[in-house]
């Protein structure tokens, strides 16, 4: 009887703690402060095209002159 009154209240605390979250209503949560866009000094966001290549420029060069005969 012990062992199941210890294991009921051990699955109810288990339940209750994935309730609570870590976040607080008005501050906003850590986890999703840190995966917003970046942002200039005015707080807009950044209108700039990244330049990002599978390849490195050599490889490219290479596979484009393969293409070509």
């Amino acid at each position: 009887m012990k062992k199941l009154v210890l294991l009921l209240l051990i699955s109810a605390m288990i339940l209750l703690a994935g309730t609570f979250s870590s976040c607080s209503r008005k501050s906003g949560c850590p986890a999703y402060e840190s995966t917003k866009a970046p942002t200039n000094r005015k707080g807009e966001l950044s209108m700039k095209g990244g330049s990002s290549s599978l390849f490195p420029k050599s490889m490219s060069k290479s596979m484009s002159k393969k293409k070509k005969k």
